[in-house]
């Protein structure tokens, strides 16, 4: 068994970068391998979370390095390997970053792809990262930075502050918008108002934190 986990992981790490085929052909190579690999993760779920995190560890040091191709391989396979879990939101976060700085690339040097837009990619990691664990400023500021590379900041900020009442958490997004547009004064009102009714979130310390960083602005 460890045999065929090992083997597996080699080519799925090799199917999972593959940029030059068209979207389908490689959404449909990673849902064969994010099939397999789930199995592994089902027959043994200690080792599933190690091996994951291994990998993860190992895109860290290739992002570190600016191997941005490699890391994106490893926090990919960490995903495939361990998908439902807190720790997945990491990876997904850490893919998103790496999305990110291709994204940047991408409109930096007006390229453009039919079958891959980097800034998406990276604003559904981000979402995917909240919904694995929304108590993380970091990916808060990182899916804005994403609005931002797409061109839909206000479009966001505007549909957010419709709806703040559904979501309580819409409210970091929007201050967050706001302190970079330079309207400090809003944006502390909102997270404060955040901070008030929700003492208890493991998130309002480092809301308390930015509304600090604002307040020294």
């Amino acid at each position: 068994m460890k045999k065929f986990q090992k083997i597996f992981l080699i080519s799925a790490s090799v199917l999972l970068c593959l940029f030059g085929c068209p979207l389908s052909f490689k959404n449909s190579l990673e849902n064969t391998a994010y099939a397999h690999l789930n199995e592994v993760s089902v027959t043994n779920p200690v080792d599933a979370q190690k091996n994951a995190n291994t990998h993860n560890r190992r895109g860290v040091n290739y992002f570190r390095e600016q191997d941005y191709f490699a890391a994106l391989k490893e926090f990919k396979i960490a995903i495939a390997i361990n998908p439902n879990s807190q720790s997945t939101a990491v990876y997904y976060n850490n893919l998103g970053k790496v999305y990110l700085i291709f994204g940047e690339i991408q409109r930096t040097r007006n390229l453009t792809r039919a079958d891959a837009d980097f800034s998406e990619m990276a604003k559904t990691c981000f979402e995917r990262a909240i919904m694995q664990d929304c108590m993380k400023f970091e990916y808060y500021k990182n899916l804005v930075t994403s609005y931002e590379l797409l061109g839909i900041t206000k479009s966001k900020k505007d549909f957010l502050l419709k709806n703040l009442n559904v979501n309580p958490f819409n409210a970091i997004v929007v201050a967050i918008i706001l302190a970079k547009e330079g309207k400090v004064d809003p944006a502390v009102i909102l997270l404060t108002d955040f901070a008030n009714k929700n003492p208890d979130l493991i998130i309002t310390d480092d809301v308390k934190k930015f509304i600090q960083a604002l307040e020294r602005v």
